[in-house]
Order: structure tokens, then C-alpha cells, then sequence
């Protein structure tokens, strides 16, 4: 029994040092802050480091657009940001977020605070991905995808 005890307490505390695999927080999440519409972040992970985009627009102004690099340590995310388009005047183009990942890996939830010392509530969702489009022709595919035909293949083949 107290073998067993001392393996949850070890499992425990390496879930809590960041140990355990990482939170998969790549795609598309939605803001759910009021007085900010269209607010989403999309984000990209390379092992525990992260890039985000995002844009919103904001109630009494317009658009703001921002981009960041952060680290997920734990349970936890820090994402300082910077914005490139401000969505009203006097606004405060450095922010950092605070977000806790939920066990789920559905919500995100912290606090934001700017370089001025103001504080508040952030909350974002991830919005589930939508069904992958259904070819019917080969003419449909993607062009990225690679040569669709052995006619295809031959061409780029003879390419320099």
C-alpha cells in the first residue's frame, strides 16, 4: 500500500513539473470576453512552444490584430503579445496572458494584464474542426497535395 502510495504522489508531482506529454493546443479558439467580437486566436505547437495569431473587434473601437510566442509550462500558458493593428486609440499594444489548460484541453482560462498594470478575465474555447470537404474528381484535390495522375508525376519528374 505504501508502494502504491509514493507512485501516485511521484506521478503527481510530475504531471505538476511538467513532466507528463504536453497539452495539444494547436487550432482555432474562440474569446469569449465581452465586448470583443470575432475574437479568435489560431494557434501553432512545436513541442511546448507556441505561436499564436489573433484578431477581434472591439465594442466602442474596431479591430485589433496581435501575434505571440509562448510556452506551456504544466498546466499553465504564457502568452506575451504584441499587437500590430490597435483597436482604439490610447489602447495598450503589450498584453500577456495567463491561461490555465483545462483538463479537457477544450477551455483556457486566465487573466490578461497589459504593460499599464490593468487586469482582467480572459476565457477561451476551442472550436471544433469542421468535417474535411468531400472530393468527387480528381480536379478537386488540392494542388499542394502532390501529383494527382501518373501524367502528373512524369511532368514534375522532367522539371530542373
Amino acid at each position: 500500500m505504501k508502494s502504491l502510495m509514493r507512485v501516485v504522489v511521484l506521478v503527481g508531482w510530475a504531471v505538476g513539473c511538467g513532466w507528463a506529454a504536453e497539452a495539444d493546443l494547436a487550432g482555432l479558439w474562440k474569446n469569449t470576453a465581452m465586448g470583443i467580437g470575432q475574437s479568435v486566436i489560431i494557434v501553432s505547437q512545436e513541442g511546448p512552444d507556441l505561436h499564436v495569431a489573433g484578431y477581434g473587434v472591439w465594442a466602442g473601437g474596431g479591430v485589433g490584430v496581435w501575434h505571440g510566442k509562448g510556452r506551456i509550462e504544466g498546466a499553465r500558458v504564457k502568452l506575451p503579445l504584441n499587437y500590430t493593428k490597435l483597436p482604439k486609440p490610447g489602447f495598450d499594444g503589450k498584453v500577456e496572458l495567463d491561461l490555465g489548460i483545462a483538463a479537457d484541453g477544450k477551455t483556457l482560462e486566465g487573466t490578461w494584464k497589459n504593460s499599464l498594470g490593468r487586469k482582467g478575465p480572459v476565457r477561451f474555447v476551442r472550436v471544433v474542426s469542421e468535417a474535411a470537404p468531400k472530393v468527387t474528381t480528381a480536379a478537386e484535390v488540392p494542388a499542394g497535395e502532390g501529383p494527382v495522375s501518373d501524367g502528373d508525376k512524369k511532368e514534375e519528374a522532367v522539371k530542373p
